[in-house]
């Protein structure tokens, strides 16, 4: 995490000034949601080691007020790299296609590609996918990035190796 948080008036509870208490916030940078034990307050010498805390209110969440933040414990939802892995694995003999069988969601993505929103029904889908994926589980996708290099650098370096 980077030292600079951002969190919605509404995850605060009431005067939660100096008040250990659970919090969701993100990272400024990376956007990533983390749910962490903290201690926060507007000033940072009341806290042992405050990183800034953007707070964002207002009905459109346009009003930013700047606070401080001390995380004391970040609540980490590990992924299993060993099911990943073999599920990437498995994906690799089978083929990519992925059937929702419903024709409410078929319409929607439809409707998308006919007003031109994007080229095609399969476009639709694999951007809507995936930015819903990257927004709702950053730590899975992460992951899945980070073995798909390490995977496609052992098979080039095999290849280039091999070719000496």
């Amino acid at each position: 995490m980077t030292g600079k948080y951002m969190t919605s008036e509404s995850n605060l509870p009431d005067d939660p000034e100096g008040e250990e208490i659970q919090l969701q916030v993100s990272d400024e940078r990376t956007k990533e949601i983390f749910d962490v034990r903290a201690k926060i307050d507007r000033e940072p010498e009341n806290l042992s080691d405050p990183d800034r805390l953007t707070v964002v209110k207002g009905p459109h969440e346009n009003t930013e007020e700047e606070w401080y933040i001390d995380v004391l414990e970040t609540e980490d939802d590990d992924v299993d790299r060993e099911l990943l892995e073999s599920t990437m694995a498995a994906v690799e003999e089978q083929s990519t296609v992925i059937n929702t069988r419903s024709k409410e969601v078929k319409t929607l993505l439809r409707y998308l590609a006919e007003t031109g929103e994007y080229d095609s029904v399969s476009e639709a889908s694999r951007t809507i996918m995936l930015d819903y994926l990257s927004e709702q589980y950053p730590d899975l996708v992460g992951e899945y990035i980070d073995l798909k290099v390490q995977s496609e650098r052992s098979e080039l370096a095999d290849e280039l190796y091999d070719d000496t």
